[in-house]
This record gives C-alpha cells, sequence and structure tokens, in this order.
C-alpha cells in the first residue's frame, strides 16, 4: 500500500520537471528588441547569421540561439576636455600641429546611425561590436589632424567654420571609404566645438588686435581733427573773404561820395580824401578812450595843446 503513493510522487515531480523545463524552453526562445535596436540572431550549430529583427518587436528563436541587440538609433562620440575641471567626452581632445609647428587643441563631435540593411556585414566584421573605439574614432583623429596641419594657428581661428566644413566632408568620404564599415554609417553631423590655442599665443593675438584698435582709433582721431581744422580754416577764409568785400564795398562807397563832394566844392579830390582819412583816423582813435594831442610852435617855443577828446560843450550865460 505504501509503494504506490511514493510512485505517484515521483510521476508528478517528473512532471512538474519537465513542465519547467519545457516553460524555460519557451521563454528561452521568445525575446523582445526595443526601439531604436536591431537584434542579430546567430545559429552556432550553423555558424552563421539566420535572420535580423528590428524593434520594437517581439520575436520567437531557437533555444541555442543567440541574440545579438545592436543599437542602430542617432549615437554620438565626443572628444574634448575641459582645461579647467579636467573633464574628458568619451575622449579626449585632439592634439594637432597646425601648419606653422603650433600645437592645438580640438574638441569636436560626431552624430550618425547605423543602417539597420548593413548591420549585418558590420557586425560579421566587428563581433566585438567595438567599431566606435577601433575605427571611426581613429578615422576622426586622422581627418582632423590633416585637416589642422594646413593651416595657421592664425587661421585656425580666422578660419573656424571653413575648417569644419573641411573637415564634416574628408571624414564622411574616409568613414564611407573604410570597408569594414561597409557602408553601415550614416554620419548626420560633425560639430567642431572648440579650437583651443596654447595661452602664450592667444596673449599674443589680442595684444595685436589692441594695438590694432588703438591704431585705427588714433587715425580716426587724427582724421576728425583734420576735418575739424579745415573746417575751422574754411570758416576763417570765408570769413576773411566776406570782411574783405565789406571793406571794399565800404571803400568804394566812402570814394563815391568824395567824388561827388569834391566835384561840388570844386576841390582837390586826392586832398579831401587825405582830410577824410584823418578825420577817420582821429575818430576811432577817439572811440578807443586815446587822446590825441597837437604840437604848435609859437612865440615863446613849442606848445602841446589837447585836441581829442573834446571837451563836451556848455552854454555860458551872463547873470
Amino acid at each position: 500500500m505504501g509503494w504506490y503513493p511514493t510512485r505517484r510522487r515521483l510521476i508528478a515531480l517528473g512532471i512538474m520537471i519537465i513542465l519547467v523545463l519545457v516553460g524555460f524552453i519557451i521563454l528561452s526562445m521568445v525575446d523582445t528588441v526595443e526601439l531604436g535596436y536591431s537584434a542579430i540572431i546567430v545559429d552556432p550549430m550553423i555558424g552563421g547569421v539566420v535572420s535580423v529583427v528590428h524593434g520594437p518587436r517581439w520575436y520567437i528563436k531557437l533555444p541555442w540561439q543567440i541574440s545579438v541587440k545592436i543599437y542602430t538609433a542617432t549615437d554620438v562620440l565626443d572628444m574634448w576636455t575641459e582645461e579647467a575641471t579636467g573633464n574628458i567626452g568619451d575622449y579626449p581632445a585632439i592634439k594637432c600641429l597646425t601648419k606653422d609647428g603650433l600645437e592645438v587643441s580640438v574638441d569636436i563631435t560626431i552624430r550618425w546611425r547605423l543602417d539597420p540593411s548593413r548591420i549585418v556585414d558590420l557586425y560579421l566584421n566587428y563581433p566585438n561590436l567595438q567599431w566606435k573605439a577601433k575605427t571611426i574614432a581613429s578615422i576622426l583623429r586622422e581627418t582632423v589632424r590633416n585637416v589642422i596641419s594646413n593651416f595657421t594657428a592664425t587661421e585656425t581661428f580666422e578660419k573656424r567654420a571653413v575648417i569644419s566644413q573641411i573637415i564634416s566632408r574628408e571624414f564622411a568620404e574616409a568613414i564611407r571609404a573604410e570597408r569594414t564599415l561597409a557602408g553601415a554609417i550614416i554620419l548626420e553631423d560633425v560639430d567642431l566645438r572648440n579650437i583651443e590655442l596654447p595661452q602664450a599665443f592667444k596673449t599674443a593675438v589680442e595684444e595685436k588686435l589692441a594695438a590694432q584698435q588703438r591704431k585705427l582709433a588714433a587715425t580716426y582721431e587724427r582724421e576728425r581733427r583734420l576735418i575739424e581744422a579745415n573746417a575751422t580754416a574754411a570758416a576763417r577764409i570765408l570769413q576773411a573773404q566776406g570782411e574783405a568785400r565789406a571793406r571794399l564795398i565800404e571803400a568804394e562807397a566812402i570814394a563815391s561820395q568824395l567824388r561827388i563832394i569834391a566835384s561840388s566844392l570844386g576841390g582837390n579830390e586826392t586832398q579831401l580824401a587825405n582830410t577824410f582819412l584823418t578825420l577817420q583816423l582821429l575818430n576811432e582813435i577817439a572811440k578807443n578812450g586815446g587822446s590825441i594831442y597837437v604840437v604848435v610852435q609859437g612865440p615863446g617855443g613849442a606848445q602841446i595843446m589837447p585836441l581829442l577828446p573834446l571837451q563836451p560843450y556848455r552854454e555860458i550865460r551872463s547873470e
């Protein structure tokens, strides 16, 4: 009687074990691939890739088959160094030599994605998935160094946009030409973040720019003063010409008056003109507060008599 319960227990235990194994097998056959990823199904028994599944999706594979997940959406490679903190991106900044032998540090970021239709060939060339570290980073360093070597240190500062365009173009060509990448890399963007020049060179450039600015300011100030001086001189010339014309007009008017007076009196025009000019001179001296004295020779000798200014007229009345 005790043998049958034991047998039933063994059968039940065996069934449970089978169910667990079947469940484990089923679970190992069902898998999922997320958005932005692709799964390459590798069969070790046949020694090759059997299929590719692009996410997001559930899929079924045989229990012994291996699923390799590959990120196919936009990926980033950073090469930069923060001098102040010492922080770096995926890799440090690229050290390059300029055309004139000066060492500069280039900070750069690239973005790319994988062509899902080419990832099998890419995987076969890089089964450890190290195409980013082994090839892309290496090509980027070589491209940047080759481009920078064609520019002087000053040109790397002045022609940053041109250098960025050349790096983008040549890097894209190098990626397409690299056989091991199998054309799977689709380049989206190359961002030349910075070209860091040595501090001594930057100081020299800043001093040169400051000197140029001072020179421009001095040139401007000199031209401004010259313009003002020319304007002042022109104004004085115009003023002098105006005064001369006014005097000429006044002289012509006086001469005309003198001719009329001389004609009416029947006198000498020259003598009349001399008399007029003498009186005019005496009048100007009187206006300026001066005094005029006349030396008169008399019986008792020379006597000095005041002529101007004249005393005010006073009426004398007898009492």
